[in-house]
């Protein structure tokens, strides 16, 4: 597969991924997994256009980003940035099947649970972690790639256990 960094940003392409995560993992493709974005014309186009001729950005949903890099995107660099935990396990059971996801960003939501200062876990995204965890899927919590990542897989079994 030719991913180089499956990441969760809910900030989807920013400073972090442009300046710390693109130029680390050498990536000349960013493939942004999200089933709501993909119908949404005007901000699908807006972050598309950001990107240049040594960068593209290209918007899909979960059932076609296996297809999309499997074949167009076959020998490029691919990150691929997923908006949330509900989109990486759905993109995963559309047959995208990576085995690494960096967990870059959540903001907190209603009844989260902090792992880092950037990624808010609930019930819910720590049960769709267990449950990648479960399926040989190492994640770690990581803003940047010099971040130490937390026991993500300790930390989210506990949530999900949690009543």
């Amino acid at each position: 597969m030719p991913a180089v960094l499956y990441r969760v940003d809910n900030r989807l392409v920013h400073g972090q991924v442009l300046e710390a995560w693109v130029p680390r993992v050498g990536a000349d493709t960013i493939l942004v997994v999200d089933d709501n974005l993909v119908k949404d014309d005007f901000h699908k186009t807006v972050l598309e256009a950001m990107g240049h001729s040594r960068l593209k950005i290209i918007v899909v949903d979960c059932a076609n980003a296996a297809s999309r890099i499997n074949g167009e995107l076959s020998g490029k660099k691919v990150l691929v940035l997923f908006h949330d935990t509900k989109q990486a396990k759905q993109a995963r059971a559309a047959g995208l099947d990576y085995m690494v996801l960096n967990l870059g960003n959540i903001h907190p939501g209603r009844q989260s649970t902090k792992l880092t200062s950037n990624v808010n876990l609930s019930k819910a995204d720590a049960h769709r972690i267990c449950v990648l965890i479960s399926k040989g899927v190492k994640v770690d919590a990581r803003a940047v790639p010099a971040d130490k990542s937390p026991d993500v897989g300790r930390f989210c079994h506990a949530l999900d256990k949690a009543h």
